[in-house]
Formats: structure tokens, sequence, C-alpha cells
């Protein structure tokens, strides 16, 4: 007998003033099956998601729970009907200054039944379970969620989705901060999900995942249904479906742009963290770096270290040649070390600004006068060479950020260092959430712009790290544990060096 959907989209349309988000877009969404929404940044994914869980209401078309069509004026009127959506933004999924187990049991907590004096400890023993079904046994619960990280904030959202057993469970880039460990558990928790006969909607940029996850996929093209793939199917055919033949220049060797005689940044027996071993690590001139390992291997803490968000704690930098001890993020600014961070979102946008005022912000006083009047002039022309020269989607540079799709959002992060000159610019995940053309755009416009500068790029994604990297060098636990030239990358000792448990770390030392 052949399944019924649980969910319908039919001639689905939604503008947003001359914009067209979606045109005429049409989706089943069946019981047991995980069905993969794919396409680039701009395509219209989110905005269908907003539709399909009740944030927006203008717009064109049905939708069909079972056999009755819905008109949704909020988003509990989709999760009335069994549509639970874990949004792309973490923090939109969780509220940081309540505990762990409010979290967890969020529903419980506003139910009109719940007193206003509730218990704490009947609180625990309602999220103890919740927590049980994704193994997050291991949190405390009565922390608070501000002081836990960015992946066990998305595992929250995510068992907290889980717990309403909904019938239709969209998630929309679910292990953009997980790690490979935690992504693998998901993946097991949703093949169960599948088997008990719920709808899984699963968007990502990591296609990859999705060639073992998904029965389909669904792509979006410009607003458009470009095509419906039936497992099996491979990254080759989403990626001309999602944006057609892209020309992918992989790193084939080292670039005659390193110039390996002038040493731009030195790390001598450096101590990221109590108890870690010393790192010793150059970076040269032109030369860009990758620096690979699973979340909590101590990539970020390197990171955030060299733009003086942490204090040294042992050893020595040097920048070009000099002794280099920022005090401050504004003193590592000042010696021209940049960085681009992990959480776009939170600290890197500045959601009411133009796209233009989030270019400059970082450097005003090049844009102002010794009055501290801004040369409006100046800022609009430099805005505006960037937003060309990056390929930035927009309508124009004063338009809000929040109006450009999540891969030219992260291009104007990064086109926003470009201003002025830099001696090492750091990107800490650079692609989260971007599509694969954006990300090739962003990888090519940092490799023809860094001139005798060098970069340090944080990935874990190993393609994302292949596609830019001159050289991309392994963490685990805070180590330095193997390295490797571009022209020459062994996947498979790259993994290995990734996974490799402490014990393994300390016996390779």
């Amino acid at each position: 007998m052949e399944k019924k959907p649980l969910v319908k989209v039919k001639g689905i349309g939604v503008s947003f003033g001359a914009t067209r988000a979606l045109d005429d877009v049409d989706f089943e969404f069946y019981p047991g099956e995980i069905l993969a929404l794919v396409g680039a940044n701009g395509a219209g994914k989110s905005t269908l998601i907003k539709v399909i869980c009740g944030y927006y209401q203008n717009y064109e078309g049905e939708i069909i729970v079972g056999d009755e069509p819905q008109t949704f004026t909020c988003p509990k009127d989709a999760y009335d009907v069994g549509i639970q959506t874990v949004h792309q933004i973490i923090n939109q999924g969780v509220v940081p200054n309540m505990t762990v187990a409010e979290n967890l049991a969020l529903k419980q907590l506003l139910s009109p039944e719940q007193p206003l004096f509730y218990s704490h400890e009947k609180l625990k023993e309602q999220a103890r379970p919740i927590a049980q079904r994704m193994n997050l046994d291991y949190l405390d619960l009565d922390a608070q969620l501000s002081e836990i990280g960015q992946s066990d904030r998305q595992m929250i959202s995510i068992a907290r989705a889980l717990s309403s057993n909904p019938n239709l469970l969209i998630l929309d880039e679910p292990t953009s901060s997980l790690s490979e460990k935690e992504a693998d558990r998901l993946f097991q928790t949703l093949f169960r999900l599948r088997d008990e006969g719920v709808s899984i909607v699963y968007v990502s940029h990591r296609l990859h995942e999705i060639t073992r996850l998904a029965d389909r996929v669904g792509v979006l093209r410009d607003g458009k249904v470009a095509g419906i793939l039936k497992a099996p199917f491979s990254v080759k055919e989403m990626v001309t479906a999602m944006v057609g033949e892209v020309n992918r220049n992989p790193v084939t060797g080292v670039s005659d742009r390193v110039n390996k005689k002038v040493v731009k940044l030195e790390l001598r027996d450096v101590v990221i963290q109590e108890g870690h071993k010393p790192i010793n690590l150059k970076l040269y001139e032109g030369e860009i770096v990758g620096l690979t390992g699973l979340i909590g291997a101590g990539k970020s803490e390197l990171a955030q270290l060299l733009y003086g968000d942490e204090e040294l704690i042992s050893g020595e930098i040097f920048l070009d040649g000099k002794p280099y001890n920022p005090k401050n993020i504004k003193d590592a600014i000042r010696q021209g070390v940049y960085m681009v961070p992990e959480d776009r979102n939170n600290n890197a946008v500045i959601p009411d600004f133009s796209i233009r005022h989030n270019l400059n912000i970082p450097f005003l006083d090049f844009f102002s006068s010794r009055l501290g009047i801004m040369k409006n002039l100046k800022e609009k022309k430099e805005s505006l060479r960037i937003v060309k020269s990056m390929g930035i989607k927009c309508a124009s540079e004063s338009a809000p950020i929040e109006s450009l799709s999540g891969g030219n959002q992260q291009k104007v992060m990064v086109g926003r260092w470009f201003l002025k000159d830099y001696n090492l610019f750091i990107l800490d995940e650079p692609f989260q959430g971007v599509d694969v053309r954006s990300r090739i755009e962003i990888g090519a416009y940092l490799r023809e712009n860094i001139g005798t500068n060098c970069a340090l790029l944080i990935a874990t994604d190993l393609d994302e790290v292949i596609e830019v990297a001159d050289r991309i060098v392994v963490m685990n636990h805070g180590v330095l544990v193997g390295e490797q030239l571009a022209g020459n990358i062994e996947r498979d000792k790259l993994l290995h060096w990734t996974a490799q448990t402490v014990e393994e770390v300390a016996a390779q030392e």
C-alpha cells in the first residue's frame, strides 16, 4: 500500500518587495523518511522552513497536514499539529539565562498547569529523560545555559524538539556546531525516529552527511524546485543540481606566493591551556595554513590567544620577527591581526546595521576626521569595492545586513577585514552554514588577496581546508599531531591524526 504524505506544501510562493524568494514550490513529506533539503545560500531553504513552521504567514499556496489544509497564524499552530523545527541559529532555540533543566523541559515549564512557584527538583526529573534520549546525561542540569558550549546548546535544542514526539521534524543545519562523535549520535537517533514513522526534513551544507542520511533530496535553486534525487545519489549530483557545474579549484600544490624564507608568525613552546603540551608552529609569508581537528581539540583557544582574547600562559609568539603578546582584541587589531569568529550571528554580525556599516565597523577611525565626523563618500566607496570584489549579492551596500543570505553575510564578515592591510588573518570555521559556491568564492578571494601576509584557516571539515590551504596542520587534545602539504594530501592519515585518543597522542610524542 502506497504511503500517504504526512505534510504537503503546494504552490508555495513568497516575495519580499521585488525579491522572489520562493516560486511555486511543491514538496511532500512522508512518514518514515528523511528528506534532505539542499540549495545554495539564498535558494529559499530558510524561507520555506519558516513558512512550514508558521513563522511567515504572507505566502501563496497551501500547507496540508494529513488531508486538512492548514492556516498557521503563528509557530504554535504548526507545533500543535506536530511540526517541530530546530533552527540554524542556536541561541534562537534556547534561553541562555535559564538552566539546562529549564531549557530541556521548557514545554512543561510553560504549561498552564505549571504553578507560579514550581519545584526545581520536579522539573529536573522531567528534564532527565529528555536529556537521556540524546545521551546528554553528562550535563549538569543546574548549570546556566550561558556557561556551556555551542555544541551542547545545539544538542539541547534537538533533545527538546524530540521530546514532543513530532510527526514532522525539521532540522536546519543541526551539525554545524557538533563534533563528529556528537553528529554520529544524532544520526543514530534520526535513523531510530525514521524507523518509528517520523518524517524528517534535514537541511545541511555538509553534503557528505546527506549521502549517508537521506532517502530523498529536494533541491532548491533560485527559489524553485530544481530536482528531487532518490538514494543512492552522489555529492556531485547534488552540487550540480544546486548550483550547476562549479569550477572547483582545489589546491594542487603549495603556491609560489608562499615565501619559505620569511617567517610571518612563529609560536615557540606556546601553551594554550593549563596541562596542555607546548605548541611550536611557523606560518610563512603568503601562506594559508589550515588548522583542523575535532571540536574541543584546542583550535578556537589558539585563535582566541592570537586575537588577544586569551592570555598567553607560557612560551613566546613572534609576528614579523618581533615579540607579540596582545593585551586585548583592540591591541591585536592595531598590530594587524584580524579574525572572523566561529559564531557569526552572535559575535560578528550587527543585525540592525546596514551592509556598509557592518563592513566598516572595525575601522571607524579610518573613515572619520579628527573631529570624529564620518567621511561618508570614502566609506561608501570602500564598501562598494568590497561588495563588488567579493561578489556580495545585495540590492545595495546600504541594504540591511539581515536582507542577505547566510553565505553573503559571511562574505561581509570576511570582506570587512580587507579594508586595511593585515599581518595575520584568522578565520575560525568560516564556512559554517555557507553553500558550496560561496565557500569557493571566499577561499579564492583569500588566496588571491593574501599578498605577503599569512592566514590561519580553522575548520573541522577536511574538505574545507583541503580546498583552500597550502598546508594542513592537525590539532588533537591541544597538541599539533601532524601536518601535510597541499598536493600531497593523504586523507586517511589526516583522519587518523584527528581521531587519536589522548593516550595515542601522548604515545606519539
